[in-house]
Formats: structure tokens, C-alpha cells, sequence
């Protein structure tokens, strides 16, 4: 969807690509290398915000609700958003038609000063755009009672978190823990017991959301003049700085799980951790296959008491891995997350020196490969429990078995390849994907490293 056509106030995430794909099309058009580190700072440059409203339609109901606004001073409000979107549009609309047909004066600008050419109506937009939101919030302000006035701070909180929270890009960054104590059904005694707690974690963060937004926004021009003078040291610093406060917040974040799940008391204390972790580290904090896989082979027929306590025992011991392991991988994930934030910038910068850094290499590698390790293990001690004739009932193991009973692969004539049977050797043998397909969820896959997807097998 293009996002010149879009209703005032409306925007969606293909709005977001749009504008992205839009702005990317003109750096290319000018023959500016679009290398990954350009991306990289480009992201923080502040060129996506300069299409994105400030205020959305949607955000009247954050107004009546924070303001107490009065029955008629609700149209009032709705007419001066509606004229802020339509002002809004207007600027929009006519910056994107001013940047499409630059193109040959972007070309002509060569190199170098091609990424000034782009800046110049963007960098002039965003000056109207600010100018645009603080009348809006003049215009707001001028119809409010001296009460009203009072909540004024309340109301910036509010749309702080609204507008500020989703903008994370390492795990945790962007969590609601409010949102996920009422996702839990927390009751309203327990959350009462804990308002002390749960209102520190609101000062806590919006404090933590503001020295972000104001990093962002400090850094904004100089990443833009890294870009125009190919300065990536420059633009390095920058992108850390922002980097130190999205791990701030992150730490926040994660600090509050502990202390509000400590609040909620032993009932609701591990059913708030749980969620808030899972949420936090989707990846990470999420069922193993295995569990479904014990409860499977419990439930096969014939099973003597003492074949099902050694299965119990073995899950417990199984449990205890998996818990460890999910540990150290959110460990991991906080160490390279903030890593992978100024990665590209960072290789550019020191591209051709000796001690240069290589490609990107997957880090959690061999935290998958030592979970797999453990699952297969874990798989054979439980056929060894159950016996080879109800090992054939576990998940899986008819796929196995006809993969072993399929004829070996004989080398084509005057090939030099070792025959390869399909139960032992082959990539859909017992030693290939057949065997791991229970160790890996559908559709599962490995980190991309974004944004804020963060989704590892």
C-alpha cells in the first residue's frame, strides 16, 4: 500500500516497508552505495519518522480517558486531530512528490553529495513536522481546564508508552508488564497489594522511554551527517550511544519481572514470570518438544510401573537441562543482541584492515546444536525405557523406520561416492532431519538478527 494514499491517522507495518522501500529506491537511484552499515544508520536517521505522524485518530480515546475531557469538549478535540491529519497528509504527500522527482538532480549530485540532495527536503519536512505537533498540542492545551491542565503529565506518560514502547528492537525492550498482568487475570486484590511496586515500574520506564526517545533524537543529525561524509566512525558512536539506552531499558524491563512477580505473591508470581519471560524472549522462554514427546511415551499401552518411573525420572532429569539451557541461551541473547546493533557499521569502518571483522556468524549455533545433541539422547533413552516394540508407537518413529527400509542408494556408474543407506548415512536418515524433526517446532528457523523479528529455532 502506498503510504501517500493512506487515511489521516491510519498507519500499517506495510505503510512502514513502503516508506523504507521508497527511501531506499532514491539513495540507490543516486549511486550511493546502499551497504548494510548505510541501513544500519539509516534506520536511526530518523527517515522512516519523517512520514509517520505524531498522533494517530485512534489516540483520541488515550485523550478522553487521561484528560477527563468534559462531553463537549470531546469534538473539539476529534476536529483539531482531524486537522492535524489532514495538515499532516498534506506536508506528506507533498514531500514525497518533491523527493520522486529528484532523481536526476540526486544523479548529477555524484557519490557524496547525492545523500545530501535526499536530506534536504526530508531534514526541512521534519522541521514543519515538529512545527505541526506542538500547535496541535497548543490547540489542545488552549481548551482544557486548569484540573485538566494538571493531568497534562499523566497524558505525556501515556503516549509515551503508546508511542515509544513498540519502537525496541532487542528482546524485552518493548514489553507492557501492565499489559501482561492483565493478560495473566491478575486479580484486582493482588494487583492492588503491588501498587507500589507495579508504580515504580511505571516511573522507572517512562523515564527509561523517555532518555531513549531524547538519545534518538540528539543523534538524529550527526548520523545524518555520517551518512552525507561517509564518516562511519562518527556515525559508530552515535549508534552505540542509542544502543546504551535501548540495553537500559531492557535491563528495566527484565529488573521488574523479578521484582512485580515477587509482589504478586507465590500464586501469581511464577504465572506472571513465565508469561512476562515468554513474551520478553519468544525463542528462548517457549515449551520444549520434548514434554509432549514424555507424555506420548507414558501413554503407551503396557507400560510396567517401573518403566514408567524411569521415564519420570528421566523427564525430570531432562527438565532441569532444558531449564539451564534456556537460561544461558537469554543470557547469550543480551550479550549479542546489543552486538548486532552496530555490527555492519562496524565492519564497514574497519573493511580492508587487518584485524577486520568477517561475515556474520550465527552465535547460538552451538547452543542449538547442544539442545538437538541432548534432545536425540534423550529420545534413545526413552526407546531403550519403553522397548523396540513400543519404540515403533513414539512420535516419529514410523517415518524413521521406513526411511531405514528403503533400499541402499547405489554410486552412479564410474562415481567414486560410497553407496549410502538412507537409515544411517543419508540426509533423511536416522543421523539427518528425520531424527531432529522433533527437536525443532514448525517452521522454526535460525535468528535473523530485527525489530523489533527476533525469532531462533
Amino acid at each position: 500500500m502506498d503510504f501517500s494514499t493512506a487515511q489521516p491517522g491510519f498507519q500499517t507495518m506495510n505503510q512502514i516497508f513502503t516508506m523504507r522501500s521508497f527511501i531506499a529506491a532514491l539513495i540507490f537511484s543516486a549511486s550511493v552505495a546502499t551497504t548494510a552499515a548505510h541501513a544500519q544508520l539509516g534506520i536511526q536517521a530518523g527517515f522512516v519518522e519523517a512520514f509517520q505522524p505524531d498522533y494517530l485518530n485512534r489516540d483520541i480515546t488515550i485523550f478522553i480517558d487521561f484528560l477527563a475531557l468534559e462531553e463537549w469538549q470531546e469534538p473539539t478535540v476529534e476536529s483539531l486531530l482531524h486537522d492535524y491529519s489532514g495538515d499532516f497528509k498534506v506536508g506528506v504527500d507533498g514531500l514525497r512528490d518533491q523527493m520522486k522527482g529528484m532523481k536526476d538532480q540526486i544523479i548529477s549530485a555524484g557519490d557524496k553529495g547525492a545523500m545530501g540532495v535526499i536530506m534536504g527536503p526530508i531534514n526541512k519536512w521534519s522541521q514543519e513536522k515538529a512545527r505541526l505537533k506542538q500547535r496541535f498540542i497548543d490547540n489542545i492545551r488552549s481548551v482544557l481546564s486548569d484540573e485538566q491542565q494538571q493531568r497534562w503529565p499523566q497524558l505525556e506518560r501515556a503516549m509515551r508508552r503508546e508511542k515509544e514502547l513498540p519502537r525496541g528492537l532487542l528482546s524485552g525492550e518493548s514489553i507492557d508488564l501492565r499489559q501482561i498482568s492483565r493478560e495473566c487475570e491478575i486479580p484486582p486484590d493482588v494487583m492492588l497489594a503491588a501498587k507500589e511496586t507495579l508504580d515504580q515500574y511505571e516511573v522507572g520506564l517512562d523515564a527509561a522511554l523517555l532518555a531513549r526517545a531524547n538519545q534518538m533524537n540528539i543523534s538524529q543529525d550527526p548520523i545524518k551527517e555520517s551518512m552525507v561524509a561517509q564518516d562511519f566512525t562518527r556515525g559508530l558512536k552515535e549508534l552505540e550511544l542509542i544502543v546504551a539506552t535501548r540495553v537500559a531499558l531492557r535491563d528495566l524491563q527484565e529488573r521488574s519481572i523479578e521484582t512485580i512477580a515477587t509482589a504478586y505473591g507465590t500464586q501469581w508470581g511464577p504465572v506472571f514470570r513465565t508469561k512476562a519471560l515468554s513474551t520478553a524472549y519468544p525463542a528462548v522462554f517457549r515449551p520444549s518438544p520434548m514434554i509432549p514427546y514424555f507424555a506420548a511415551a507414558r501413554e503407551l499401552s503396557g507400560l510396567s510401573p517401573e518403566q514408567l518411573s524411569q521415564l519420570n525420572a528421566l523427564e525430570v532429569e531432562y527438565v532441569t537441562f532444558y531449564e539451564g539451557w534456556r537460561v544461558q541461551l537469554a543470557a547469550l541473547y543480551r550479550v549479542e543482541e546489543p552486538k548486532k546493533q552496530t555490527e555492519e557499521t562496524r565492519r564497514r569502518l574497519n573493511q580492508g584492515a587487518a584485524n577486520a571483522e568477517k561475515a556474520p556468524r550465527d552465535p547460538y549455533q552451538a547452543m542449538h546444536a547442544e539442545r538437538d545433541a541432548m534432545d536425540s539422547k534423550t529420545r534413545e533413552k526413552i526407546a531403550a525405557i519403553v522397548g523396540p516394540e513400543l519404540a515403533l508407537q513414539l512420535p516419529g518413529a514410523a517415518k524413521i523406520a521406513s526411511a531405514a527400509n528403503r533400499p541402499m542408494v547405489a554410486p552412479k556408474e564410474g562415481s567414486n561416492a560410497p553407496s549410502l543407506s538412507p537409515a544411517t548415512d543419508g540426509p533423511r536418515g536416522r543421523n539427518g532431519a528425520d531424527s531432529k524433526m522433533l527437536s525443532r517446532p514448525e517452521n522454526g528457523r535460525s535468528q535473523p538478527q530485527s525489530p523489533p523479528a527476533k525469532t531462533i529455532d
